[in-house]
Order: structure tokens, then C-alpha cells, then sequence
């Protein structure tokens, strides 16, 4: 911000976003989870933004972006190597690469258009609920595989013993709803 009075130049004030308390953190759980490549897209300086990608240790970074230049970036990592993508954002500037990215999150103290741009919506501005919810989504997804690969095993073993004569009509229902309860159990542990 440049102040002047009368006409006449006195200086400038620098006015700067500060990162969040916990992004450093939030960043390192990331990268533990697996997390290859990590990237700011930004509108901020050059200078701005190469100071912070070195304070959080990032990839790469680009500057001084419209929101169709982020968007074409995205769109360029997409076919690079068959990578999936996200993008976290909550400014408006946000809302186009938000909507393009395999997977877009808004912070939840954010503008409403990248609100309604984001696939996930966060309810508040901490960052650590990121590798939080990816830890939820690979836990479930992993308990979720579990569930197919029993339902189809116990159904498969009581149909082979259904041809052979030796299930009755009790060990049809278990295999039914007996399954679908011990499944609907092991579900609840994501809890």
C-alpha cells in the first residue's frame, strides 16, 4: 500500500498474509501418507511466493496466476502421468481450478464460490483436517474392500454347499442378513 499526503510519496506499507499455525505440520502428514508432489498456484508475487515455498518446503511454486492460468496448469498435470490431482483453495480466484481438479477442497471460512465449486468442504480452516480426511477415505475404502471380498466368500462358499445338498434355509439367511450385519460391524470401526 503506497501512502502519500499532498500529492506527495511518504513510502509504502507490505501487507501479507500469515500462513496458517499448523500448515507446516499438516504438510508433513501429507508427505508421510504418501503425498508425492506438492505445489502452490497463486495470484501473491513472485517474491511472496517464493519465500513461502521455502518455508514450507514445497515443490514448486508459480506466481503471479489469473484463475484460468491455474486452470491450465491443472489441466497439464492431469495428462502428464495419469496423476490424480486436488486442489485445496478458499477465494474466489479458486473456484475455477476448484471445479477442474480430480478432487477440490474448500476450506470452509472461504468464499462462497469456492464453496460451491469444491467436491469436499471442510468446516473450518484447519489445515490438518486434509490428512485427516484422507486417512478417513483410505481407512474406509480399505474396510470397504474387506466387506466385498467376505460377503462374496461367504456367498460363494453357500452356494457350493447349497449344490451339494448340505445348506438349508438357515445358512441361506445368515449368508444374507447374518453377512450383511457382520459387514455393517466392521464398518462401524471407522468410527
Amino acid at each position: 500500500v503506497y501512502v502519500a499526503k499532498g500529492g506527495k510519496f511518504l513510502g509504502y506499507i507490505l501487507v501479507a498474509d500469515t500462513l496458517k499455525e499448523n500448515i507446516a505440520d499438516s504438510l508433513a502428514a501429507l508427505r508421510k501418507q504418501g503425498i508425492r508432489k506438492m505445489v502452490m498456484l497463486t495470484g501473491d508475487r513472485r517474491e511472496t511466493a517464493a519465500a513461502v515455498a521455502e518455508e514450507l518446503q514445497l515443490d514448486e511454486f508459480h506466481s503471479e496466476l489469473l484463475p484460468e492460468n491455474k486452470v491450465e496448469w491443472m489441466e497439464k498435470q492431469k495428462g502428464a502421468e495419469g496423476d490424480k490431482t486436488a486442489f485445496v483453495g478458499d477465494g474466489i480466484n479458486d473456484a475455477p481450478v476448484l471445479a477442474g481438479a480430480d478432487v477440490g477442497a474448500a476450506m470452509g471460512s472461504g468464499a462462497d464460490a469456492a464453496i460451491e465449486a469444491a467436491d469436499v468442504v471442510f468446516m473450518n480452516s484447519d489445515m490438518s483436517a486434509i490428512p485427516q480426511a484422507i486417512g478417513i477415505a483410505r481407512r474406509t475404502r480399505r474396510i470397504s474392500w474387506q466387506n466385498v471380498y467376505f460377503a462374496l466368500a461367504v456367498k460363494a462358499v453357500v452356494m457350493i454347499l447349497g449344490l451339494m445338498g448340505y445348506a438349508n434355509m438357515w445358512i441361506a439367511v445368515f449368508a444374507d442378513t447374518g453377512v450383511s450385519m457382520l459387514c455393517l460391524l466392521n464398518s462401524i470401526r471407522i468410527l
